[in-house]
């Protein structure tokens, strides 16, 4: 009997409450200078990044309280219990605690005993988290899995500089996965994942990088005081490399599909930056008009890009069933995921439990 195919029955995402805007930045930053740079904040921040507003989380506010509040409108969704899930992998560069794990909160708190995983992740969080719960339930048999990208990115930056203050922002998204048997297996023309593709270049990893904190170079009060616990960014070297690996997501997503570019129906990409995602999209014949993205409104939450504007589409009603759509995501570390999905309404997949 074949393995059946692992479908999304239900997404959820989290944006904290207070919202940001550019022109509250400008009275927070200490090193933007309008007269050099030639305009105000809000159209710099706007011209590089698309930015308009963004969501920074209360600072009693943590990883693992996002990523609680989307798992569970992901599970209502999927109208599921949190006791029916055999899994549940989360993906986040900011846990709550070295130890215990973000992950451990949000089992705890939803009253599950799903095996849990959680990867030490950025960026590319998500798809990498989205590739190891499927292959697990392939692999495994299990058959309900939660899979969570959440970001306290305002815990890593330094609020005061502009580059980094105008972009990061915090959220969470989740999505529901389920193992189901549906009729469409037999007829060549399945829905859910059609391919994977990811990969990492560790030699490049330092262009995005925390200095201290780790146990290589642990944090002191030496280091605190001159902000080695912030992110850094070799914005430079990250344009390039993200451009080039978001061009390559879409060819190899595409390729093990079977799929041209004119076959995707919509691109939900790592909010890495507007004029990073419109230059990557330039040579691949993908239009800007397939585009789903919240870049506007919630800024680059690194792992939670591409899970919170999936599931803002889905509560929108943009996608229909058979639509191509292909997600990816690229960063820290270096690293890089991509997937093609055929849509199949979770409505849809939701019967089909029964």
């Amino acid at each position: 009997m074949p393995t059946p195919r692992r479908y999304l029955t239900g997404t959820g995402s989290h944006l904290p409450e207070r919202v940001v805007s550019n022109a509250e930045l400008s009275t927070l930053v200490a090193n933007y200078d309008a007269r050099t740079a030639g305009c105000d904040l809000d159209a710099w921040i706007r011209r590089h990044y698309g930015v308009r507003t963004r969501h920074w989380a209360r600072d009693g506010e943590s990883t693992g309280d996002m990523a609680l509040a989307a798992a569970r409108r992901a599970l209502e969704a999927a109208e599921l219990a949190a006791g029916e899930l055999d899994l549940i992998v989360l993906a986040t560069a900011t846990s709550d605690h070295v130890a215990p794990h973000s992950v451990s909160f949000v089992q705890a708190e939803l009253g599950t005993k799903a095996v849990c995983h959680q990867l030490q992740d950025a960026c590319p969080g998500f798809l990498n988290a989205l590739m190891v719960a499927d292959s697990l339930m392939a692999n495994l048999g299990y058959r309900r899995a939660l899979v969570i990208a959440a970001e306290k990115m305002t815990h890593l930056i330094d609020k005061r500089d502009f580059r980094m203050s105008g972009l990061f922002a915090d959220a969470a998204g989740a999505v529901v996965l389920e193992a189901l048997e549906l009729p469409e297996q037999a007829t060549g023309r399945p829905h859910g994942f059609l391919s994977f593709y990811a990969g990492t270049d560790g030699a490049a990893g330092m262009a995005l990088r925390v200095p201290a904190g780790g146990t290589r170079r642990p944090l002191t009060a030496e280091r605190l005081a001159i902000g080695e616990h912030h992110l850094v960014s070799e914005f430079r070297s990250v344009y390039a490399f993200a451009v080039d690996t978001a061009r390559r997501c879409i060819a190899e997503a595409l390729a093990r599909a079977g799929l041209r570019a004119d076959q995707v129906d919509w691109l939900i990409p790592h909010h890495a930056s507007e004029n990073i995602v419109l230059e990557s999209l330039s040579t691949t014949g993908i239009q800007p008009d397939r585009l789903v993205w919240a870049i506007d409104h919630t800024g680059n939450t690194s792992s939670a890009s591409v899970p919170t504007a999936l599931d803002e589409a889905v509560r929108a009603g943009r996608f229909r069933d058979g639509d191509h759509v292909l997600m990816l995501a690229l960063g820290g570390g270096m690293g890089w995921g991509s997937t093609v999905y055929r849509w199949l309404d979770p409505a849809r997949a939701r019967a089909a439990r029964r």
